[in-house]
């Protein structure tokens, strides 16, 4: 059809891009293309090529200029320092933004997908709930670097940009163990295999502040709607479910949901603490047939970076819902959901023994 957007999805195999996939793959309004390093075999169109290698890029998105949008969901590798690598990030994202105005003569728009870490909350207590105009944190913070760069190439130009900054992304995705659902779904199990409470392992400040998500699949729904909205265009939107809760109430909720004796506060290093648990894991994995190691299922590096906030976690979806945007996701029920979608794919024990 004439108006269907022609979007490319960079990053495509990612935790948040596969979801914006899915939600283009099932939108009449959209055709999508994947492009990572390796095409996994998901069976729609899809472009391998390598971010760090202009020349090859150029030549690689040259065979679909069709492409009218792109998405760009892609990131160096990084740590849960907080710190990550600026130079590298820039770079990957100038040699899409020069492959795409080399190649791409339909090119209308560029949507980059950032987060919370735009506000600081990586470095401490920040004002909330966060606007998307607040003052910068001291960098270094690629977000910048990469915003800055996009909307100085875009001045003049007939193609315009957005960006969406989402807080802890969550979903049901097997094999990413970067992932607050299945990280505490394990962490549950583990503490029920070995009949002790399930502890709240973060500072007792980080319990009771005010902390939110942002269901992927409600990110997917926003940046559609961004990459069709005038109004979005040279614009980024805070994108979460549209609530708050504290660990304080939420806690006893997942203990419920994942058949476990709810805990206090036990402040504890969860990557130390939780080293010497894969037997016990494998214990749960061979009694329920579940069909990955722990090291693909819980990070307890991130569960130390996610639990241990001590401040509030907030940002404004005003200008958003200024803009036209209504989604939203309740995230007491989005927590029972993800939690059935992991035990339906085997990831995670049923809630009885």
């Amino acid at each position: 059809m004439a108006n269907t957007r022609v979007t490319l999805i960079v990053g495509a195999s990612g935790a948040a891009a596969s979801r914006v996939m899915e939600a283009a793959q099932h939108d009449p309004g959209f055709t999508p293309i994947g492009l990572t390093r390796r095409d996994p075999g998901m069976g729609i169109p899809w472009i391998t090529a390598d971010l760090w290698d202009g020349p090859a890029l150029t030549r690689a998105i040259a065979a679909r200029p069709d492409i009218t949008h792109i998405v760009y969901a892609s990131r160096a590798p990084h740590g849960e320092t907080g710190v990550e690598d600026v130079p590298g990030n820039v770079t990957m994202l100038r040699n899409l933004l020069d492959a795409a105005e080399a190649s791409l003569p339909r090119f209308q728009h560029l949507h980059m997908i950032h987060g919370g870490k735009w506000y600081g909350l990586h470095i401490g207590p920040f004002p909330t709930p966060a606007r998307e105009d607040d003052p910068r944190h001291l960098p270094p913070n690629f977000y910048y670097d990469q915003q800055d760069m996009v909307a100085e190439r875009q001045r003049g130009k007939a193609w315009s940009w957005s960006a969406s900054r989402p807080n802890f992304v969550l979903d049901v995705a097997p094999g990413r163990a970067r992932n607050m659902v299945s990280t505490l779904g394990a962490y549950a199990a583990i503490c029920r295999e070995l009949g002790v409470p399930f502890d709240f392992p973060g500072k007792p400040g980080a319990f009771t502040a005010l902390h939110e998500v942002s269901d992927a699949k409600l990110l997917a729904e926003a940046i559609l709607w961004m990459l069709g909205e005038p109004r979005a265009a040279n614009r980024a939107f805070n994108v979460t479910n549209g609530d708050a809760f504290r660990w304080c109430d939420m806690w006893p909720h997942l203990a419920e949901l994942l058949g476990v004796a709810p805990g206090g506060v036990r402040t504890m290093p969860m990557a130390r603490w939780m080293a010497d648990k894969a037997p016990v894991w494998e214990r749960i994995r061979a009694r329920h047939g579940l069909i990955l190691p722990i090291e693909q299922v819980a990070s307890w590096e991130f569960a130390d970076f996610a639990l241990n906030m001590d401040y509030d976690v907030l940002a404004s979806m005003t200008a958003a819902r200024q803009a036209g945007f209504t989604g939203f996701s309740d995230s007491w029920a989005m927590f029972a959901e993800q939690i059935e979608g992991y035990r339906a794919a085997r990831v995670l024990p049923p809630r009885s023994k």
